[in-house]
């Protein structure tokens, strides 16, 4: 079969991709939120265990970046078909370097996932029983769907380009999993880790979601800022703060459970630390949101310079993923 030739011009440029986010933030970050919130749901609820969940995602990772380099391309369903799949050598130093874990975290993961049977040593083989058969990842996948074709209806809008829909990037990441997935996944785990350092745990990061979930919703119908200003990537974490604080509720610590399958009492426990911190702020009738600029300009600033670091990472993760379209 002749190989067509890839159009260099048509490649999509950055600016392209964030001037597409722009012009209708508020449908990108609700859906990103939402992805971001089912992907960290999905490993919690399969594992309960987040840091084991990211040893596991990076292991996979690096046999899908071994394909990808060796052009070994399998679809969704010949993936999770497999039952097990060959990985690379594991190095305690490795983990620690690449997850910011400590040594004896990384030892006692790894130690718990050869005595469950995940991995498996035969010689200088290493393989890995499939983790996640029974956790397909078909929601995220759907998210990541709405995200894409977004941004396409918007490059048709203002740039004239041709447009996709939600079925056509479903279709056609199914078909291309292994190398799709390689590309979101490298972005899933610079962001989360950079979060994790922000937030303190996984744990913590996870309950956070649940609130700028819930008030990323609240912005649906929103245009404009108390001051006026049309909301773009510059202005929207002090827009999500301060615009939805008084017209939306907040999150409670029952609510907030049901929410992320986090028993109740560790919830309350890890609100104390996100208070404490005064990422979340607690309002008379106990209902949990972000804090503003003005209850503390400290966190807010920590908060708005991650999100502007992770939108960039996302924006260039997007931009790769359309470009596999024209190569």
């Amino acid at each position: 079969m002749k190989i067509q030739k890839p159009i260099i011009s048509n490649q999509i440029s950055l600016e392209q991709i964030t001037k597409c986010c722009n012009d209708d933030l508020r449908y990108f970050t609700e859906h990103f939120f939402q992805l971001e919130f089912t992907w960290m749901h999905n490993g919690y609820n399969a594992f309960k265990d987040f840091d084991k969940y990211i040893i596991l995602v990076y292991l996979v990772n690096k046999t899908l970046k071994t394909y990808k380099e060796h052009f070994y391309n399998l679809s969704f369903e010949e993936f999770y078909n497999s039952e097990s799949f060959e990985i690379e050598k594991i190095s305690i130093i490795e983990l620690v370097q690449e997850l910011s874990i400590s040594k004896e975290t990384a030892r006692r993961k790894l130690n718990e996932l050869n005595k469950n049977g995940v991995i498996k040593r035969n010689k200088k083989q290493i393989s890995m029983i499939n983790p996640f058969k029974s956790q397909k990842p078909i929601n995220n996948i759907k998210e990541l769907s709405k995200l894409l074709t977004c941004i396409s209806m918007k490059l048709k809008k203002i740039y004239g380009l041709s447009s996709f829909n939600e079925q056509y990037f479903l279709n056609l990441i199914k078909k291309n999993y292994t190398r799709y997935w390689h590309t979101f996944l490298n972005f899933q785990l610079n962001y989360f880790l950079g979060l994790k350092s922000l937030y303190g745990s996984f744990d913590n990061l996870y309950i956070f979601g649940a609130c700028v979930v819930n008030q990323s919703f609240n912005l649906k119908y929103a245009t404009k800022n108390d001051s006026g200003d049309l909301l773009n990537l510059s202005n929207y974490i002090e827009y999500l703060t301060n615009y939805t604080k008084y017209r939306s509720k907040g999150l409670n610590p029952t609510t907030i459970s049901e929410l992320t399958s986090i028993p109740r009492a560790s919830v309350i426990r890890k609100l104390k630390e996100l208070r404490k911190n005064k990422i979340l702020v607690r309002n008379k009738q106990n209902l949990y949101t972000v804090s503003t600029s003005k209850e503390n300009p400290v966190a807010f600033l920590k908060i708005s310079k991650t999100f502007d670091k992770n939108q960039l990472l996302l924006r260039n993760c997007l931009k790769d993923l359309l470009n596999y379209m024209t190569m």
